[in-house]
């Protein structure tokens, strides 16, 4: 009407509006999500550089260091006699088989199993299944880095729009290539020994368990249940994986602690490890209001697959970042779970213990004592001891040199005085004592038990004197040797590494593995120091910290503490907590990697660009 009274103005350009049934995101929520670097193949180069690198060691390993000394020839004697002869037993003088129960099981049948398919006493072929394992232990741990990740660390996004180099599993590739190069492994994959394989059940004990507290279920529980059992058949210590790992399975089960479930198969299993560095499948839209990014898994029922309450949602059991667990949530989890975990948990302690009541069995039937596992002192039901010799020992003995010159070679070879630290002795008549000791037995060879009792007395007289020093000091000091003297055991080089002016290059190496082995350890350490802090509530969320930190400290500090109690140190007690190492050091690393490209290198990828 008013354009027809005044009939000067013109009407209006009408426009029309076209409503969409979709949600456009924010433009900061935009560039934020599409900041991806996207490198299809990036991933899979990386993976399959890794493993070639890690062969090669590997294969030069096995070629330049390969030895059946000791063990190895202990272990294919049972395998031996298990295969030719149905009997678990050790050779004797005139070819008499004599049942032993001084070795666990475990590896005896891999090798009577490598011995059955490519020739008896084919020890080249056990060590061709071991670098497989092994390598193949490296992609677990992998994957288990990248399960075990911050949210931040997974998603490559840092949560404050400013830079993304969207490598999505860059803490599992970090890990990957150090458990590949690592020599300290590499080396014992390729020599007939356990160490190889309980590293692969270690790190499929590691792998499972992230798993199973994601997606409880009988793959991964009977994954766990079978690397934890298959460690300890391999050596007695190796029980520590389960004491260690057992309680991370069920504690803050179906809490995600503000994180999204790796099930959602964001990136799933393998398949998104080596995707590398390509963007989350289409499965997971990012939507924005405002200036907040929320996360949805599209898609998802409503409930957890194995859970027949419909009222028990996926965001009550897995809740969003920011959104708060209510108190019923996990008790109506609880109660849907509860009957199938305990099912579950049964089956799984009656398959653990099945071998080690048939290996106990045995024992009780062929020695008549009771060994579920194997002897500490490594000897049969009869045999001889020496109490008096060893208590004399943890007196003095603080390295790896003192185990290989002396333990070793004791009883049945030369006692040698010039080889005895000064700290053997405590004053020149104690000397003279320990020199006329040495001489009688220098004149067999043998420890008698006259010659053994004199040893304890001295022992005894030497812990009275310094209480502290053989119980406190000295304990802590053969482990402090296990965990930072140079891992050169198995390379024909030296051992005192000390000795820089009796060879030069060969201190250099030995120098040089010392510092390699710190790094490993100074990585480790920097993982832990991500952790949440002790102080943190339960409800805080940590988004640098690593998941599972407290079962793999716990291992590593067990594993110390049973070390303490050995007379005759030897690095590779501690090469088991390398898999640990690995997996913090992975993420450590690629946070250092970050913070290097973000403060320092200022990288950032323009804002709308994939």
């Amino acid at each position: 009407m008013a354009c027809e009274k005044t009939g000067a103005r013109k009407p209006e350009k009408q426009s029309t509006l076209y409503s969409t049934n979709r949600m456009e995101a924010a433009p900061k929520s935009q560039s934020t999500a599409c900041c991806r670097i996207r490198f299809p193949l990036a991933g899979s180069l990386s993976v399959l550089l890794a493993l070639a690198s890690g062969l090669a060691l590997r294969l030069w390993m096995l070629k330049q260091f390969f030895n059946l000394d000791g063990d190895p020839l202990i272990y294919g004697d049972l395998a031996k006699n298990l295969l030719l002869h149905g009997s678990y037993a050790l050779t004797g003088s005139g070819g008499a088989l004599d049942p032993s129960l001084i070795r666990l099981p475990g590896y005896p049948l891999f090798l009577a199993l490598c011995f059955r398919l490519f020739g008896m006493e084919n020890y080249v072929s056990a060590a061709w299944m071991q670098i497989g394992l092994e390598l193949a232990g490296c992609l677990l741990l992998a994957d288990f880095a990248r399960r075990i990740a911050p949210v931040r660390l997974k998603s490559g996004v840092p949560g404050d729009g400013s830079l993304s180099l969207g490598w999505s599993t860059g803490a599992a590739h970090c890990t990957l290539w150090l458990a590949a190069l690592c020599p300290f492994t590499a080396v014992y994959a390729a020599e007939p020994l356990t160490e190889g394989l309980t590293l692969f059940a270690i790190a499929l004990a590691l792998w499972s368990a992230a798993r199973f507290r994601v997606r409880p279920g009988w793959a991964a529980a009977l994954a766990f249940t079978f690397a934890v059992t298959f460690a300890a058949l391999l050596r007695p210590d190796g029980a520590l994986v389960a004491v260690a790992l057992a309680p991370a399975l069920l504690i803050g089960l179906g809490r995600k602690e503000g994180e999204l479930p790796s099930g959602a198969k964001a990136h799933g299993g393998f398949i998104g490890f080596m995707r590398g560095l390509k963007p989350p499948p289409p499965s997971v839209t990012t939507l924005a209001a405002g200036a907040k990014a929320h996360v949805i898994v599209a898609g998802s029922t409503a409930r957890l697959k194995s859970c027949p309450d419909t009222s028990c949602s996926q965001d009550e059991v897995f809740p969003q970042p920011g959104k708060s667990c209510p108190d019923t949530c996990q008790s109506k989890f609880t109660a849907c779970k509860a009957p199938h975990l305990t099912r579950m948990a049964v089956v799984c302690v009656l398959l653990a213990l099945m071998p080690f009541a048939a290996w106990s069995w045995r024992n009780w039937r062929v020695f008549h004592v009771f060994q579920p596992l194997a002897p500490r002192q490594a000897i049969n039901p009869g045999e001889i001891s020496y109490p008096g010799w060893e208590r004399w020992g943890k007196t003095w003995c603080l390295d790896f040199v003192s185990t290989s010159e002396i333990f070793w070679n004791i009883p049945g070879n030369t006692l040698e005085m010039d080889k005895l630290p000064s700290r053997a002795f405590d004053s020149p008549a104690q000397q003279a004592e320990t020199a006329r000791l040495a001489a009688d037995y220098n004149l067999n060879k043998e420890l008698t038990p006259e010659i053994d009792a004199r040893f304890g007395r001295l022992a005894d007289e030497r812990i009275a004197a310094h209480p502290l020093r053989s119980t406190l000091w000295l304990p802590l000091g053969r482990m402090a040797d296990m965990w930072l003297r140079p891992r050169v055991e198995n390379l024909p080089i030296e051992l005192d590494w000390w000795n820089y002016g009796e060879h030069k290059d060969e201190t250099c190496l030995s120098w040089a593995y010392a510092g390699l082995n710190a790094l490993y350890l100074l990585l480790g350490v920097a993982g832990l120091c991500l952790r949440p802090r002790f102080s943190t509530p339960r409800s805080t969320t940590c988004p640098w910290g690593p998941r599972f930190w407290r079962a793999m400290l716990a291992y590593m500090l067990l594993r110390s503490a049973l070390l303490t109690t050995i007379a005759a140190p030897e690095a590779r007690y501690t090469l088991e907590c390398f898999p640990m190492l690995f997996a913090l050091g992975g993420v450590a690393l690629y946070r250092f990697t970050r913070v290097v490209l973000l403060v320092v290198f200022r990288v950032k990828t323009p804002a709308g660009k994939g």
